[in-house]
């Protein structure tokens, strides 16, 4: 399964989130069934995770140093099995470009912490990690019951 999560920039919530599935998935040992990636609707290719994202995520000992902004293309959502996105504009992007794949998408409602101070960007990154934690809990559950 391909997980792709969204934001606008690609430089804060969704690498933050890709860090969180990632360390999600290689605790539960789910590196062969799933892979995720993180890209933005109006990112610059190759922006660095701004410094708030980089550090809060250090607080919970994920580094997403690495990370490069990507913008997302409509090969990048055709390859995509399920979509996480911050926002219900987010939603209604994929809705115009992909209408078919609208009931893949889950959105989060996490507001933009970009330009503001390390108090909003851990906010958000709570609010991240625990959606995911109990998103993940909920799709293994399910996988268990089958």
């Amino acid at each position: 399964m391909k997980i792709l999560i969204l934001c606008t920039g690609n430089t804060c919530r969704s690498p933050m989130a890709e860090g969180i599935v990632n360390a999600i998935i290689k605790r539960e040992h789910l590196e062969k069934e799933m892979r995720v990636e993180s890209m933005g609707f109006a990112a610059s290719d190759g922006d660095f995770p701004t410094v708030n994202a980089v550090e809060c995520m250090k607080e919970i000992g994920i580094d997403i140093t690495g990370h490069r902004a990507r913008r997302v293309t409509l090969q990048d959502l055709n390859d995509a099995d399920i979509f996480y996105v911050m926002t219900d504009s987010h939603k209604n992007v994929i809705a115009d470009a992909v209408p078919d794949y609208e009931d893949r998408v889950i959105v989060l409602d996490v507001p933009d912490p970009f330009g503001q101070d390390i108090g909003v960007y851990r906010e958000c990154r709570d609010k991240i990690r625990d959606f995911f934690e109990q998103e993940f809990r909920f799709r293994l559950d399910e996988k268990a019951d089958k």
